[in-house]
């Protein structure tokens, strides 16, 4: 399991009409972090962190991992990025840097808390 710390919510990092979060780390760019949750891993991820069926735990709330973009696992070891989609519409193309989730529900994210990825 890989474990990072929110270390920042960007300001608009919760969109009203769209059921996704976007992950980076804290290198983000400016422009980028008013959007993003910026976390830390606790220590570096040193293989793919997603797989169809994984585990991510944001906090206490628990994800499966239903489709994953094919440089999805690339971008979150080496940026910590990705785009997390709580209600991907089945006509919905899942784009290269994005992952999947299920249940349909975003989930209630603090800086501290932490995020679980168990492969």
């Amino acid at each position: 399991m890989v474990k990072s710390i929110v270390k920042e919510i960007g300001e608009f990092a919760f969109f009203e009409d769209e059921p996704i979060i976007i992950l980076f780390n804290t290198t983000a760019p400016e422009g980028l972090k008013e959007v993003c949750v910026l976390h830390d891993y606790q220590e570096e991820p040193t293989s793919d962190l997603l797989q169809v069926g994984s585990k991510i735990y944001f906090g206490s709330q628990e994800y499966r991992v239903k489709e994953i973009g094919n440089l999805a696992n690339s971008s979150l070891k080496e940026l910590g990025h990705a785009s997390f989609y709580f209600d991907l519409a089945p006509d919905q193309e899942l784009l290269p840097g994005s992952v999947s989730l299920e249940p349909h529900q975003v989930p209630s994210i603090n800086e501290g808390d932490e995020i679980c990825f168990s492969y």
